[in-house]
This record gives C-alpha cells, sequence and structure tokens, in this order.
C-alpha cells in the first residue's frame, strides 16, 4: 500500500497486532486481533483500543486526528495474516454502522490498489454475498487472498 502506516508487532501465528496511533497529544494503543469463528477456515478481524486489561475496546472513540493511517495499518496486518494463513478468510464489521459506512469508503479508495492480492466482497443485510461494489450498502466484509494455492 501507499499510505503510510504506524509500526506494528505481532504474535507468530499472525493472529495479534499491536501499535500506537500517535499525535501532538496523546499516544493510544491499538490491537488487531483475528478470532476463530465458527469455521475453522474463517477469522473475524476485530480492532480498537487496547486496555490495560489486554482487551480490545472495539466501540472507543479515540479522536487521535489519524484515522486514515490506523486503517492503513489495519489492512497492513491482513497482508502478515494472509501470509500464514494463505487459505483463510476474514470476515469483519464496524462495532456502529458509522464505522462500516467508514470501512465501506476505506475500501472503495484502496479497492484498486489490493484488489489483485485480496478478493473483496460485501455481505448485504439479506445475507446475499457479492463481489465488492462501492455504492452498495453491506452489513460486513470479506476478504480472501487470491492465488492462495
Amino acid at each position: 500500500m501507499e499510505k503510510p502506516i504506524y509500526k506494528f508487532e505481532y504474535a507468530s501465528d499472525g493472529l495479534w497486532y499491536e501499535f500506537e496511533s500517535k499525535n501532538d497529544d496523546k499516544i493510544i494503543k491499538k490491537a488487531v486481533a483475528y478470532y476463530p469463528a465458527e469455521s475453522l477456515d474463517v477469522f473475524q478481524l476485530v480492532f480498537g483500543d487496547l486496555k490495560e486489561s489486554g482487551e480490545i475496546d472495539f466501540f472507543a472513540v479515540s479522536n487521535n486526528k489519524d484515522m486514515p493511517t490506523i486503517l492503513a495499518t489495519v489492512i497492513e496486518t491482513l497482508y502478515v495474516f494472509f501470509e500464514r494463513n494463505p487459505s483463510k478468510t476474514v470476515i469483519f464489521k464496524g462495532s456502529t454502522d458509522a464505522r462500516t459506512r467508514l470501512y465501506r469508503a476505506t475500501i472503495a479508495k484502496l479497492f484498486y490498489q489490493v484488489s489483485d492480492v485480496f478478493e473483496i466482497r460485501g455481505l448485504k443485510d439479506n445475507d446475499i454475498i457479492e463481489t465488492f461494489v462501492p455504492s452498495h450498502t453491506y452489513y460486513a466484509y470479506i476478504i480472501n487472498k487470491k492465488n492462495h494455492e
């Protein structure tokens, strides 16, 4: 990707990532995690502020004025995840409707940069899955690595 990202650390299995969101006033610890869903081949991506307890607060509103860098960093974790888990599927949605719309806008902006590596699909409210279309509304997003054999 061509956007700036934060340096992150990650677990060797590619399922846990940590980085710091920085501005002139504060530093906020962030985490990205990939949790197995009902199927062993599907992982749910979640991210948010990392609490001192080690839990992720995905409802936190940090307003650190670096959302593009944060989202670019989260997308970069997908590359590492799929390096270690090439045949798996990732599904994610926002913790709020507004965040799900933000993710649609972000995917739309980056779609052509990542579409040679990732297959991106959208899950509509009626449980129909389709190839991502920037103007369509989705409940969640599904990503696979292309050519993972």
